[in-house]
């Protein structure tokens, strides 16, 4: 018999590593005709996790590039000006996150549909219902778990002593029992999935609409999948038409993006308009630059004081012709940048090209764990490289107000300098291995969950119910 040797968890790791960077030739190909390849939508998936990153970065601890100046009347900064000030000042990425979750969802029901093969389309629909909720919620609960251990050492001490105010804000305080704590942590996995609140991460916010808006898209292809293509459009727009003019919070963020992902994904086998694309370069080229230009320049909308300057004061007051009073008007902009952004490079070949690079396609994967574990590395890991790990000297009675504690001050520029890049690589290697080792776990657990859930063959006949079964004659 020939010995094998065992798989350790080291060696493991090993083998993995290599695999999972962005320049190994494992990620350079994607099987598939190239003509009808959707790379580009991981491109921007990747775009939108690392943007979410700049965001949280900037409001922890600069979060005056969310204003249009420093104050009324500083001079604005390079990052404060138009276009510039996109990354920094938040929104944009869960917003393309929300439009991925329409276009991607809707793909192979609508590709099915076309082709006539409605039986596999519904079938389709019903197995990744089934599977959505598992795929979220079984990784984002290992993420739970493991900041709510991290807080049981004491891994946001530091987070919460800090002269960072959203640190302070973000990082959870522990009970003052592990009783308390105990029961604590399935009340915050409730709430996350309830109520969008989770004391551990507030990053999963965005999970429970992202889900919900994956059902609003299985409910509305069911119910339009024998509608004709072009009523069909109409019935997207009527429904993006709707949620533009619903005040309810979050909604131009989560479901007018799912539905305006409906759409694009319907339009991308049409073949007319792909012939179009193909056949009028100079066409595309004047329409999608002037949609760009205006998207990013919509997208600017500071979230923080727009009466600071001349041009965010002027879209604020445009905003009250434009959307329902009662609005977070910078979401409301910036739901409607993306979807001119998003327009423009469903036009664009040359776009899909770059959002199609290896690099992009690499950040793509590592999405959905960047987003899981970058809150708990910033408030833990980037925390104790930037003021320390002891979280001392401190002065701060529980007597005292915000003002009067002596919070811990940050360390050198110097010091930030360095430690942001190397803390923002530590997260996309966690991200991989992640990626390669938990995400896989979870798709495996969900895979059993299906195989032991549903019926082994859809094309079975159900029985007949006993009261059709005709009567024996004597």
């Amino acid at each position: 018999m020939q010995y094998v040797q065992p798989s350790h968890l080291y060696t493991r790791l090993v083998d993995t590593i290599p695999t999972t960077l962005p320049w190994s030739s494992s990620n350079s190909s994607v099987k598939g005709d190239p003509k009808k390849s959707v790379k580009w939508i991981d491109g921007l998936r990747g775009i939108a996790s690392f943007l979410v990153v700049l965001t949280h970065l900037a409001r922890a601890w600069d979060y005056n590039l969310f204003s249009p100046r420093d104050n009324e009347d500083a001079t604005p900064r390079i990052l404060q000006w138009l276009i510039l000030r996109i990354p920094w000042q938040g929104r944009i990425g869960v917003t393309i996150f929300a439009f991925l979750t329409g276009y991607v969802c809707a793909l192979k029901p609508l590709k099915l549909s076309r082709a006539g093969d409605t039986t596999g389309a519904f079938v389709t629909i019903a197995k990744s219902a089934f599977r959505r909720p598992p795929r979220l919620i079984l990784p984002a609960t290992i993420a739970l778990v493991v900041s709510w251990v991290v807080a049981q050492f004491g891994g946001f001490i530091v987070a919460n002593r800090l002269d960072c105010w959203w640190c302070r804000y973000a990082a959870p305080d522990r009970e003052d029992s592990f009783w308390k704590e105990l029961l604590r942590l399935p009340m915050n996995f409730l709430s996350t999935w309830t109520t969008g609140y989770m004391a551990y991460d507030d990053h999963q916010w965005a999970l429970l609409p992202l889900l919900l808006s994956s059902m609003l898209v299985y409910i509305t292809l069911s119910a339009t999948m024998f509608v004709k293509f072009r009523y069909r459009v109409l019935i997207y727009i009527g429904m993006m038409l709707y949620f533009h003019q619903d005040a309810t919070k979050n909604t131009e963020t989560f479901q007018l993006q799912a539905v305006y992902g409906m759409l694009l994904s319907d339009f991308s086998y049409n073949k007319a308009l792909n012939e179009w694309i193909e056949d009028h370069p100079r066409g595309r080229k004047t329409l999608t630059i002037p949609l760009t230009v205006f998207g990013l320049l919509i997208a600017s909308y500071p979230g923080e004081h727009p009466e600071w300057a001349g041009w965010s004061n002027l879209m604020f007051k445009a905003s009250q012709y434009i959307f329902p009073p009662e609005v977070n008007i910078g979401k409301r902009y910036t739901a409607l940048a993306i979807d001119l952004i998003i327009l423009a490079i469903f036009f664009s070949p040359s776009a899909k090209d770059f959002l199609s690079n290896r690099l992009l396609l690499w950040l793509g994967k590592q999405s959905f764990a960047v987003y899981l574990i970058h809150g708990t590395m910033l408030r833990v890991v980037l925390c104790w490289m930037l003021y320390g790990i002891s979280g001392q000297p401190w002065e701060g009675s529980e007597a005292r107000t915000d003002d009067q504690r002596d919070w811990i001050p940050i360390r050198s520029p110097g010091v930030v300098a360095v430690s942001i890049p190397i803390w923002i690589g530590l997260v996309y290697l966690l991200a991989a291995l992640w990626t390669a080792y938990v995400d896989t776990f979870c798709a495996s657990l969900t895979q059993k969950l299906e195989r032991t859930m549903f019926v082994q063959d859809e094309k079975t006949p159900l029985p007949l119910p006993a009261t059709s079964i005709p009567m024996q004659t004597a």
